[in-house]
């Protein structure tokens, strides 16, 4: 265990990370035994975020102290740059149990070999305050009916100022583009808040990979097979009108603008040439945020509920 503490006025904080201790290697830190996982890569893939800042990097949690010597009982959780120098990544309070993103990544490798799938590494995103690792397996799959094929992609999420919750979520991804789509509606998640009530969250998360290995998966992305197929339909400037009042009002400006530029530099037609042109554009930019991530679900599930709203029609 690679732990370096300063011993004074260090205080356990429920998860085996004191408070005053530096965290240099990550990698090293220590798992419950039955949580370290095996496909784990060996060259960590580059940062989508930018590459300010290594997922896996050393961070450093001190409790907060005044000038005059008073002691708070907030603590300051600090990550290394690229550069060597530590930012301050966000001010929690007492009861913040702070997980690391390399426990995360353990936990969740140790779910994806207990399903028997070949898991491959799509994306990996943190801006030093929140992490996004996502893997894609075309075990559990679908044919669309534009003859393309949906499959399962899966996301393991933490944050180190606890504006995120941890653990991983299930969404989908599309064969020959490899776009991403998030969604809160037809996806599932298995995740715990940063509290000191959940130091057992290895066990709760892994209990939400029982539905990745019996017949929930498969029934879930056939929904979403049969949500998506109902795009199928052309796409004029009225129907545009509509989806952008009525099923995507709260997605940007700007990148309702770009979606719309590929949408016409593709020659698209359809509903679904226009779910396809939003997801690209949201999924593939050289710098991505984490909003981009949010927005990505604000978009799929706003035209997945246009589409059903058209069949009810």
């Amino acid at each position: 265990m690679t732990l370096i503490l300063d011993n004074s006025n260090a205080l356990p904080n429920g998860n085996g990370i004191t408070e005053t201790e530096t965290v240099f290697n990550p990698n090293q830190i220590e798992i419950a035994s039955g949580y370290i996982g095996t496909d784990i890569q060996p060259d960590v893939p580059k940062n989508v975020s930018g590459g300010k800042y290594e997922p896996f990097t050393r961070i450093e949690i001190k409790k907060l102290m005044n000038s005059d010597g008073y002691s708070s009982h907030h603590r300051n959780i600090r990550v290394e740059r690229d550069t060597g120098e530590l930012m301050e990544a966000g001010v929690v309070g007492p009861n913040y149990l702070l997980v690391t993103n390399q426990q995360v990544n353990d936990v969740c490798s140790d779910i994806r070999t207990q399903t028997g799938m070949a898991w491959e590494q799509d994306k990996l995103f943190f801006d030093g305050k929140r992490y996004r690792n996502v893997y894609r397996t075309e075990q559990v799959s679908v044919e669309l009916e534009v003859g393309d094929m949906a499959y399962l992609m899966m996301t393991e999420l933490n944050s180190y100022d606890g504006s995120q919750t941890a653990g991983f979520r299930i969404d989908y991804m599309i064969k020959i583009c490899l776009n991403g789509m998030n969604s809160p509606k037809y996806g599932w998640n298995s995740l715990f808040r940063h509290s000191m009530g959940n130091v057992d969250w290895p066990s709760q998360i892994q209990a939400g990979a029982m539905a990745l290995t019996g017949t929930m998966a498969q029934t879930k992305l056939n929904t979403f097979a049969k949500a998506c197929n109902r795009l199928q339909k052309p796409l004029d400037i009225d129907k545009l009108g509509e989806i952008r009042g009525q099923a995507i009002p709260k997605l940007p400006p700007l990148r309702f603008g770009q979606i719309l530029d590929k949408y016409y530099t593709d020659k698209g037609t359809s509903q679904w040439d226009f779910m396809q042109a939003g997801t690209s554009t949201l999924w593939h930019r050289d710098k991505m945020t984490s909003a981009d991530f949010k927005n990505n679900g604000v978009f799929v599930d706003g035209l997945l509920e246009y589409g059903k709203s058209q069949d009810i029609a």
